[in-house]
């Protein structure tokens, strides 16, 4: 019998429930002026994407009469990933460009400041906020948020897979 669970089926829903999350986790940071490095927003969050991805896999598994391969739970997590990353990345350009374009303002600024705090000579300040001035643009922001979904996701998934695998005896 033929895998008749889609990918799709089971990545559109996670990958959509992941992207509401996230952004809605950027937009409560933003109103309650939580520190973007706060460790604790940081473990909540690394805590609700990999229940997410879990739950995904699983219940492609389910879906598809208690079989998984590793492949399959590969699919699945980068399917949600990139649903995900792509609608996170998409927000993440309107937040830093229209909602908080300030926030890459402040980042430039903690960089200059802690470069003139270590003494870092002015011909290689120069160099050095020029590459800080790209790595705090909303662009760079964005492709971090599809890049760090897309490892991340890759990640879980490789992982969830190896624990949940079970192949299927009439697909060997």
């Amino acid at each position: 019998m033929e895998n008749s669970t889609s990918v799709k089926s089971v990545a559109y829903p996670y990958g959509m429930v992941l992207a509401i999350y996230s952004i809605l986790v950027l937009v409560l940071i933003y109103a309650f002026n939580v520190a973007q490095d706060n460790w604790i927003v940081g473990v909540i969050n690394t805590l609700v994407s990999i229940a997410i991805f879990v739950l995904a896999i699983k219940k492609f598994k389910e879906d598809n009469n208690g079989f998984l391969s590793l492949k399959e739970a590969l699919k699945v997590g980068l399917a949600v990933a990139v649903i995900s990353g792509v609608i996170t990345a998409i927000y993440s350009l309107i937040h830093y460009n229209f909602v908080y374009p300030e926030f890459s303002e402040m980042m430039y600024d903690k960089a200059v400041l802690e470069m003139s705090e270590q003494g870092v000579p002015e011909s290689q300040q120069s160099q050095a906020l020029e590459m800080t001035k790209m790595f705090t643009s909303p662009w760079f922001f964005a492709t971090m948020a599809l890049v760090g979904s897309l490892f991340f996701g890759f990640i879980i998934s490789l992982i969830t897979g190896l624990i949940l695998k079970r192949e299927n005896p009439a697909h060997q």
